[in-house]
Order: structure tokens, then sequence, then C-alpha cells
């Protein structure tokens, strides 16, 4: 399978560069995630060019990584409106991770809240029907209402949304990091979703 992902940037003020960085842990993780081998191709954050690179490499899932507050990297932020946009005009899967949840809410028109607590952590969120997910955590803002289009699938103890699905379209977002330590169970939940979404 295709995987295009997309990347952080990273700020090297010694040298002064800026870096698109992608944790290698997704090279191991997408396999697992998604059950069979995984041509993960990571996009260069360069927005101008980002619809092009999407049509050569014509991938079968799209990731929107973790990293970076929304305009803390205005490329970024454009590289990954083109994304979407892509997806969106070919009805193509869409996996949001973290920071990909934010910009997909922001994308669709949603605001994001400030949260408390949800750094270097640990925690359980809930679905609807009862069951339960102890996931990790790293952001700073979250999202208290979905915008249109998202439902819900799984919210913290403080009402902030940790998994979403777009209505209509093949997209997927969660606030966990499955590149980083996490219990298994929420590794095979994903799994399970991607299933059903490719």
């Amino acid at each position: 399978m295709r995987v295009v992902i997309t990347q952080r940037v990273d700020s090297v003020e010694d040298r002064a560069e800026k870096r698109d960085a992608l944790d290698q842990a997704w090279a191991t993780t997408l396999p697992k995630l998604l059950g069979g081998d995984v041509t993960m191709l990571p996009l260069a954050n360069i927005p101008e060019k980002a619809t092009a690179a999407l049509e050569v490499t014509k991938p079968e899932l799209l990731v929107l990584s973790g990293g970076n507050d929304i305009g803390q990297a205005p490329e970024r932020d454009a590289t990954e409106a083109a994304v979407l946009d892509y997806a969106k005009q070919h009805q193509l899967p869409v996996l949001a991770v973290c920071r990909g949840m934010q910009f997909m809410q922001h994308h669709l028109g949603g605001a994001l809240v400030k949260l408390e607590g949800h750094v270097a952590t640990e925690h359980a969120v809930r679905s609807r029907d009862g069951s339960e997910l102890i996931v990790n955590s790293y952001h700073h803002f979250g999202i208290a209402t979905l915008a249109a289009g998202l439902n819900a699938l799984y919210t913290h103890a403080d009402g902030s949304i940790e998994a979403a699905q777009h209505a209509e379209l093949p997209w997927l977002a969660i606030m966990w990091h499955p590149e980083r330590a996490m219990p298994p169970e929420a590794n095979a939940w994903l799994a399970e979703k991607l299933k059903g979404l490719l």
C-alpha cells in the first residue's frame, strides 16, 4: 500500500535551517496498523508542489502526522490544506493524528480550544457505548465542538473529543499518537477502524 504522510517543520536556529521531519517509528507502525507491506512516502512542506506530488505518487492512504501547532509553520498548514482538498476531490482515505486531527477540524471550519493536562501523559477516552481505551496524549489544543461533517467516536472526561470520523468522506481522526508507546488495545481499535476505511 502506498501511504503519503505529512511532516512536521523543525527550526534549527544554530544552522538557520527549517527541516521537514518525521518520526522513524512510522515506518514500523504503519505496516502493523495496515496489516501488510507499506510504501511510506513523506511529503515535503512545499504547498505549491503538493498536488503534483500526490498526482505522481497516487496514494491509497493519506496520513496527517503530529507536531507543530496550527499557525506555527504556515508552509505546513498550506501543504496539509492542499492534501485535504485533494483527498476530498478524489475520495481518498485520511488518517489524521493529533495535530492532524486539529488541522482537519480547522480546515472544515471548526474551532480549537486550549487544554490543560493533555501533555506527556496517558488517560482514558470513552465511546458513546461506554467502551474505554487508554491512550497517550501530547497536545496543548483540542476540540470541544466538532466541525460540520465530523462525528465523535471517543471523548475525554473533560469533554474534549479525542477521535472522530467524517460522516461522508473516508476520514478518521485521533488525538493520540499510534507511533509512540501505546497500550495495545488502542492500536488494535485503530487497525480495525482503518480496515473499514480502506
